[in-house]
């Protein structure tokens, strides 16, 4: 229906009256609301409650101040964690809970205060003045520090698997068993710990923080089974025995042989040592090895004759350690091995006395020589030259081996037969007092038998000076000092044995040399001389000695040089050995001490002898 003339007129008043009160009541609403909030103005609306507390017409500071008083306290409980086997608590000061004031009062504090509808800020007023309206309180706590004191916990609360071990802390092998561990998410304890603490309620309350267990990855069973491995081996005595030599390797022992040794995953090695074993086996065989004799050669009433052989015995090393090496893997094994038997080889000589009887027909005399001397203080009167003759006579060497002088004559000492005499020292004759003094004519006359023979010359020196009962440059002394040896040494390098004789009388001392020939010839060159310088004898004046009396301290001796060669060739021409003996005999002053008469020069003046007439 349209509407025309006076209803149109009509309805637009009315539309107008509607507008103008609606308009009125906007005006009166927002004065209405803008002056209730000016008479509360800082305070907060009647009817406005907090968690059931009434906060009407409360400041900020007295609606803080209230809710606190009646409100109970969320920062008095605590929380418990139970992880696994620990426990750990938390108060809730600890992390800061408490109400979240700031929000509470300021969501009281904002109720018909909007401003942003005059009407709804009205409404709001209205029904809180009306009915009251509740603000829900809220909760808040220091996150960051929540989650550090948790996470702390489950770290004290987590422990790495603990893999069983085998140590020797005193020299026998103990066992430490293993541990399984435990592993915890931190970040869901922490989550847990957030969730149970997330309401209003003060009081304590405890949560089940769940954990994993962690394996370890060797077993305490594998450890323990590679100790009674290893206790097994060293549980007792073993006993050890070749040709009716026993030894016993006591327990303590065997156990310091064994090492445990990680292998791959859960697993030891047991490792018994060698080289141990090795040890053991060599001071057993110098009890039980027996050394061979070779057949040899004696001179029975001035011929040539055999000395029996006689077979040796010898531990097989290498096999007696792994036949010990053997039982003691067996104890390891479970089977008891209480003794072991070693194998024993005999073990026959180079030369057979067979053999020594073919060659003995064939033994000749293959050099000698003689040096004569004539018994003296000087020599301790014949001892020290017919006591080395007599140690060395009937030495037999054999093929490829080392004659040494000192080792055959000596030691060089009174127990062994010597007495003093005299030596040549740092240049100078000492006349006595030198144990074994003298025994050089011996040792240059061997040297010179061996020369003649053919024989490789391994050791020789020549004396300070010259002495004119030795060939020239052919000499051969002896000197021991501490550690220092000079001596006269040999091999033998022909095939067949060399039998050495020895013969000292009174006034001589020989040594012949006995062996198959081979052919081997022998020459040497004249004697080489130069250098020469010659010696004399001073006279010093004493008052030591009677007027008249003279005392020898020294002989002059002429110095020079010297050079032999000695030349020795196979039986096919074929050269074997050429070798240049140089001497370099040093010069000796004699010196004569004379008792001084009155009228002789002061004591200590020296003179050349023949320049004044002794008296």
């Amino acid at each position: 229906m349209r509407l025309t003339g006076p209803r149109m007129a009509t309805w637009r008043r009315a539309v107008f009256a509607f507008a103008l009160t609606f308009a009125a009541l906007i005006v009166f609403g927002g004065a209405f609301a803008a002056g209730y909030a000016r008479f509360h103005d800082g305070r907060v609306l009647p009817g406005v409650e907090v968690g059931g507390v009434s906060l009407a017409g409360l400041d900020r500071r007295a609606a803080e101040a209230e809710l606190r008083r009646v409100l109970p306290d969320l920062g008095e409980g605590r929380l418990t964690l139970r992880i696994a086997d620990r426990v750990a608590v938390i108060g809730y000061s600890d992390i800061g809970r408490d109400y979240d004031m700031e929000r509470m009062l300021d969501d009281a504090f904002s109720i018909g205060r909007s401003g942003d509808d005059p009407l709804d800020d009205v409404q709001q007023q209205l029904r809180t003045f009306m009915s009251g309206v509740s603000v829900a309180p809220s909760v808040t706590w220091d996150a960051r520090l929540l989650a550090d004191l948790v996470t702390a916990a489950t770290r004290a609360a987590e422990a790495p698997a603990v893999d069983a071990s085998v140590a020797r802390p005193a020299g026998v092998y103990v066992a430490s068993p293993s541990s399984q561990g435990r592993s915890i998410d931190a970040a869901a304890a922490v989550a847990l710990a957030a969730a149970a603490i997330d309401n209003l309620s003060p009081a304590d309350v405890t949560i089940e923080v769940p954990s994993a267990v962690i394996q370890p990855a060797i077993a305490t069973a594998a450890a323990q089974a590679a100790l009674d491995r290893a206790n097994r081996v060293a549980a007792a005595p073993l006993t050890v025995s070749a040709d009716g030599t026993t030894s016993t390797i006591a327990a303590a022992e065997i156990n310091a042989w064994l090492r445990l040794d990680r292998t791959s995953g859960d697993a030891w090695g047991l490792v018994i040592e060698s080289g141990p074993i090795a040890q053991f086996v060599d001071l057993l065989t110098a009890r039980v090895d027996v050394e061979p004799t070779n057949a040899s050669f004696t001179f029975v009433r001035g011929k040539a004759a055999v000395v029996p052989d006689a077979q040796g015995r010898r531990i097989e090393r290498q096999e007696a350690v792994d036949a010990i090496l053997a039982a003691l893997q067996q104890r390891a094994d479970g089977i008891l091995a209480a003794g072991v038997d070693l194998p024993i080889v005999s073990v026959p000589p180079e030369l057979t006395t067979a053999a020594a009887q073919r060659l003995i027909s064939r033994i000749e005399l293959l050099s000698s020589w003689t040096t004569s001397y004539t018994a003296s203080a000087l020599n301790g009167f014949g001892i020290n030259i017919t006591r080395p003759t007599e140690l060395i006579d009937g030495t037999v060497v054999g093929p490829g081996e080392l004659f040494d002088f000192v080792a055959v004559a000596g030691p060089i000492t009174e127990e062994n037969g010597y007495t003093q005499g005299a030596a040549i020292i740092n240049g100078n004759t000492k006349l006595d007092g030198v144990l074994g003094g003298g025994l050089c004519s011996t040792s240059t006359t061997l040297f010179n038998a061996a020369l003649r023979a053919g024989l490789e010359i391994n050791a020789r020196r020549a004396h300070f000076y010259y002495i004119d009962r030795y060939p020239v440059g052919l000499d051969a002394t002896i000197w021991i000092s501490g550690s220092r040896v000079t001596t006269v040494a040999f091999t033998n390098d022909s095939q067949y044995p060399v039998l050495v004789r020895g013969i000292a009388t009174e006034r001589k001392v020989t040594f012949e040399i006995w062996g198959v020939p081979d052919g081997r010839q022998v020459s040497f060159s004249e004697p080489e001389v130069w250098d020469e310088q010659e010696s004399w004898t001073e006279i010093e004046y004493t008052d030591d000695l009677p007027p008249g009396e003279t005392e020898r301290v020294e002989w002059a001796f002429d110095g020079f040089k010297s050079l032999v060669t000695r030349t020795v060739t196979a039986a096919d021409g074929e050269l074997l050995h050429q070798d240049s003996f140089g001497s370099n005999y040093r010069r000796v002053t004699g010196l004569i001490r004379l008792g001084r008469s009155p009228d002789d020069p002061p004591a200590g003046t020296i003179i050349r002898q023949g320049q004044l007439p002794l008296r």
